[in-house]
């Protein structure tokens, strides 16, 4: 198949996607991929607004098929007609006796990173939508323009509320786990990334070797030519800078007083619901 073909990429229900590439084509799913070769294709059929793939199979033997739907009817019909042009004619003596032998499929497997985003991103959604919800009941409760008044101030103590009870909650986490890790982890020495030879980096970029002799990097904020840092045994790109005692109090103070000051907010909040 040319690579400059115009076949458009088609995009279903439910994150599935299909498109051309070469002499294969790529279904992808929220976690999945599958990988068909042109050459275990017997035809593609356009029935609306899904797409069919069509395996090649023995005689007498249903062929396997992958369906797409929620596509465009349009884009569907373009798609369907640029691969079947693209289909090498075969002769007999070279038919592919299972085209779903020749499919690969590879498993998505989500990264605890991407796993904490996906967790981060509904737990924001869902905060939003419960103090959104929160200032239209205390607004129409109260009616008129104090109504309105009222549930602006909601939203703004709210939305800060939900800040300060993030951050201290954040502060409180990474306290404990430079506590954790400093006695329980491995503790070496980075090197300011500027100043080591081969690499770029900045005054904010350290990196330190584990155990394994694996250059890794740490953000640091000392400008100092090193410091020390304590990582995971068990996951080593997982280290902490280690904070003077004082520093460390401090740090605990601030994410004490955010707490405080979030909850005191939600106090509010809800004493202006249950009272409005």
């Amino acid at each position: 198949m040319s690579n400059t073909s115009p076949i458009p990429v088609l995009r279903g229900s439910r994150g599935t996607v299909l498109r051309a590439q070469g002499t294969t084509l790529f279904l992808g799913r929220p976690h999945e991929e599958v990988r068909i070769p042109l050459v275990a294709i017997e035809r593609i059929r356009a029935e609306g607004r899904s797409v069919t793939i069509e395996l090649i199979a023995k005689a007498g033997v249903t062929p396997a098929v992958h369906r797409v739907g929620g596509v465009s009817e349009a884009a569907a019909r373009v798609f369907a007609e640029a691969v079947n042009r693209a289909l090498h004619e075969r002769a007999e003596e070279d038919v592919v006796v299972d085209g779903s032998g020749l499919v690969v499929t590879r498993v998505l497997t989500e990264s605890p990173a991407e796993r904490r985003q996906r967790v981060v991103r509904r737990a924001v959604l869902t905060v939003a939508l419960v103090i959104v919800a929160l200032a239209l009941t205390v607004g129409l409760r109260e009616g008129g323009l104090s109504g309105v008044l009222l549930a602006v101030a909601t939203l703004i103590q709210g939305a800060i509320a939900a800040v300060a009870i993030a951050g201290g909650g954040a502060g409180m986490w990474a306290a404990f786990r430079g506590w954790y890790l400093t006695r329980h982890g491995i503790t070496v020495e980075a090197k300011n990334a500027a100043d080591t030879p081969d690499r770029l980096g900045s005054s904010g970029t350290y990196v330190y070797t584990d155990t394994a002799g694996v250059s890794r990097t740490v953000g640091g904020s000392t400008g100092a030519e090193s410091i020390q840092v304590a990582y995971d045994p068990q996951d080593p790109k997982k280290a902490v800078v280690q904070r003077s005692r004082r520093r460390t109090v401090v740090y605990i103070v601030l994410s004490l007083g955010c707490l405080c000051l979030g909850f005191a907010l939600g106090g509010v909040v809800i004493t202006a619901l249950i009272t409005s």
